[in-house]
């Protein structure tokens, strides 16, 4: 079945390796994802005020089991670092 609700972000990181990872676990439990990279980040591997990071996306509807599922691989797995 698929979900028309708007995407809204669930996480922020800094390295397009970072977000594949964070996409790849997600995807596995079946909820889409995607992510989309700033511009800058490409040209200057710096952050600020938000530049640079990659945003990770999930449709609205989902993204309190997408948020959850984050946490409890962050408490049971190697940690992701994500951009708070």
């Amino acid at each position: 079945m698929e979900d028309n609700s708007a995407p809204v972000i669930i996480a922020r990181a800094w390295t397009d390796g970072e977000a594949s990872v964070i996409k790849s676990l997600i995807e596995s439990y079946e909820i889409p994802c995607h992510y989309l990279s700033e511009l800058p980040n490409r040209l200057y591997p710096v952050s600020t005020d938000g530049l640079g990071q990659i945003r990770v996306f999930v449709p609205a509807s989902l993204a309190e089991e997408a948020i959850r599922i984050l946490d409890e691989h962050r408490r049971h797995q190697a940690p992701l670092r994500l951009v708070d």
